[in-house]
């Protein structure tokens, strides 16, 4: 029985020893560098996504400035050529030429047919002697007729 019971003990020691042996090697051969490589990918893609959003906030920033600054110009531009056209076209004739020239420009064109469009109705146009569906009359003929022909039927 002593023999038993040592053999058991025995075996249970090297089990456990075993275990523990396996766990360190575990650790130091694969799973440290695997949790430190998890780690550090981590790190490197929240570094890269932070640099990501550094370059939006500067382009978006940037394309601000520079359509503030394209609007500031457009605005001297035409400012430059509305000063210059009042002082360099003194006389009548050449104002007139100006105004025929600005009426018949396509841009002007535009923008005075896209005045007259009309936005889509959502109902059918009635004509001006017909009666709208709300009216008191609106079809009231019609079923006094066809109640009459059904009372004399």
């Amino acid at each position: 029985m002593e023999i038993t019971n040592l053999l058991w003990t025995v075996g249970g020691l090297a089990f456990f020893t075993g275990l523990v042996v396996g766990i360190v090697l575990y650790y130091f051969l694969a799973g440290g560098r695997a949790g430190g490589s998890s780690r550090t990918r981590i790190a490197e893609l929240e570094a890269e996504l932070k640099d990501y959003q550094n370059k939006v906030a500067d382009h978006f920033s940037t394309s601000a400035h520079l359509v503030n600054r394209l609007t500031e110009t457009y605005r001297d531009v035409h400012e430059h050529l509305a000063t210059s056209a009042n002082e360099l076209c003194t006389d009548e004739l050449t104002r007139h030429r100006l105004n025929d020239a600005l009426l018949s420009s396509q841009a002007l064109t535009r923008n005075a047919n896209s005045a007259l469009t009309e936005q889509p109705k959502d109902y059918a146009p009635k004509k001006v002697s017909d009666e709208g569906t709300l009216s008191e009359n609106f079809r009231v003929a019609d079923n006094q007729q066809d109640s009459d022909k059904d009372s004399a039927a």
